[in-house]
């Protein structure tokens, strides 16, 4: 199959930035639907406003982009990444169950990539007032002012944000790797929209992130913006499904985070 035609990382960003805006502007414009939902749960809640934020997002991206494919976290199925096409990664509201308590951090992100490697990306989030945005040969900015990551160096000094993986297996305590960086930092957050937290953590506002069971589309945009902010993403493991564990940091404290990630895995 031959490979598609170059399209410029600008252009891709540009239709990024229009999606997430659309996908977001409609979370906030329906926000008194905040708690119509089609599932609840302990673990998770799955909003009307999911969906119908992400069908947004992809008509906005198949409007310039109709040869494209898309994968996003409300699909019904996820098919096999293929390497030789443009694909669009999707989450329509990351911090679902933030949005349903009324919470303001929450977020839309949208990112694309070839060849398994994400080329433009951009996280919308409204209600923060912040709209962070990259691509693979451009700076990272919030707002529109470039951003880096903080020059703090040594863990006893470092904010981390951390999700808590209620999935864990029988037999494996669900905090342990919160329970294993925690008294090794000087603060540790669990705040629930991972693409935000790496946002932050790409202006200088933390030093470190990690969840050990998270989704591509919780990362993909952000996992760029860290990087162009001069920051380190690492997929630690790989599961099933686009599962990933991931950590992400300002470089700095990259090696000891992982390591004290890796004895308890």
């Amino acid at each position: 199959m031959s490979m598609p035609s170059p399209l410029s990382c600008e252009t891709l960003l540009k239709t990024a930035i229009a999606a997430a805006e659309a996908g977001a502007a409609h979370a906030v414009n329906q926000r008194s639907r905040n708690q119509e939902a089609n599932l609840i749960s302990s673990r998770d809640i799955k909003l009307k406003l999911d969906i119908e934020c992400q069908q947004i997002i992809t008509k906005t991206i198949l409007h310039d982009f109709p040869d494209h494919t898309i994968l996003g976290e409300e699909d019904a199925e996820h098919e096999k990444s293929r390497p030789d096409v443009y694909e669009w990664v999707i989450d329509p509201i990351d911090g679902t169950v933030n949005f349903f308590h009324g919470s303001p951090y929450w977020c839309s992100s949208v990112a694309v990539r070839l060849n398994g490697q994400t080329l433009a990306g951009c996280v919308s989030a409204p209600d923060m007032s912040m709209r962070f945005e990259a691509t693979v040969n451009g700076p990272a900015l919030r707002n529109g002012t470039e951003i880096h990551v903080s020059d703090i160096a040594d863990l006893p000094t470092s904010i981390v944000h951390m999700g808590a993986d209620k999935s864990a297996p029988p037999g494996r305590e669900p905090l342990r790797f919160f329970n294993a960086i925690a008294p090794r930092i000087q603060r540790s957050r669990i705040c629930g929209a991972a693409a935000l937290d790496i946002c932050l953590l790409a202006a200088g506002a933390a030093e470190g992130y990690f969840e050990g069971g998270i989704y591509i589309w919780d990362v993909a945009a952000a996992d760029l913006i860290l990087r162009r902010a001069g920051g380190q993403g690492t997929f630690v493991r790989r599961f099933a499904d686009e599962r990933i564990a991931y950590l992400g940091s300002n470089g700095l404290v990259h090696e000891a985070l992982h390591e004290i990630i890796e004895a308890v895995f």
